[in-house]
């Protein structure tokens, strides 16, 4: 919960003048539960309503800025699954809505299409939907923040004409960015991600379909597929 990380990410980021507020340190939790969705997001499944034998509706938890489509399967409930290919659906938009478009029609039955996708992780008071062995490195990230944050501090309450031996508030300062990159390779040890090798938070489907007529379209013939 909320308040496990507020208590690790205290003790890693060991700011003994108190120069951090609670606000700021809950604002550095929140950015780092956004940054674990990026790498490791939420897998979510919900079954959809068709509108028409090739519309389905978008999941009621999706999320414009940050879902993935990573599946549709049709129908439920064969084993092994029986999955929509990726190049049969793509996204649609309608003036009212975004929509997932078929290339191949399905019946219109209740909740007869399946689909998972991801969303954020969400850590509060009540929930925390991040894996127990994962806190750890998502702390790291939130105390990697915050001593950025008082190292970019001590580093401008300091008088550039004092030499260094007698510059505290600098020393202070190279102490806390030491840690910053510390903390953030320690996330990505933790999780076993290359640094800079993020994967992204969203994709693109083709969707190769003829006419209305079934005929070979005018500005995206079958040659150039």
């Amino acid at each position: 919960m909320l308040a496990d990380y507020q208590t690790l990410v205290t003790d890693l980021v060991r700011d003994d003048a108190g120069k951090i507020q609670a606000a700021e340190r809950d604002r550095a939790i929140l950015l780092a539960v956004t940054r674990y969705s990026k790498d490791r997001p939420r897998d979510k499944v919900e079954d959809l309503t068709p509108e028409s034998s090739q519309l389905l509706p978008l999941p009621a938890a999706w999320d414009a800025e940050f879902s993935t489509l990573r599946s549709l399967e049709y129908p439920i409930g064969n084993i092994p699954p029986t999955l929509i290919e990726g190049g049969r659906y793509a996204f649609y938009r309608t003036p009212s809505a975004l929509k997932i478009q078929l290339a191949d029609a399905v019946a219109v039955a209740a909740a007869n299409v399946r689909s998972t996708y991801t969303v954020k992780h969400s850590v509060t008071a009540a929930e925390d939907t991040i894996p127990v062995q994962d806190r750890e490195p998502v702390a790291c990230w939130g105390a990697a923040i915050l001593a950025d944050q008082l190292s970019a501090f001590y580093s401008g309450g300091t008088d550039s004409t004092i030499q260094a031996d007698s510059a505290p508030g600098q020393t202070r300062a190279q102490e806390y960015a030491s840690r910053a990159r510390t903390l953030r390779k320690r996330y990505f040890d933790e999780l076993g991600i290359e640094e800079k090798k993020s994967e992204p938070a969203g994709t693109f489907v083709n969707l190769d379909q003829a006419d209305s007529q079934g005929q070979d379209r005018l500005t995206h013939p079958r040659r150039f597929r």
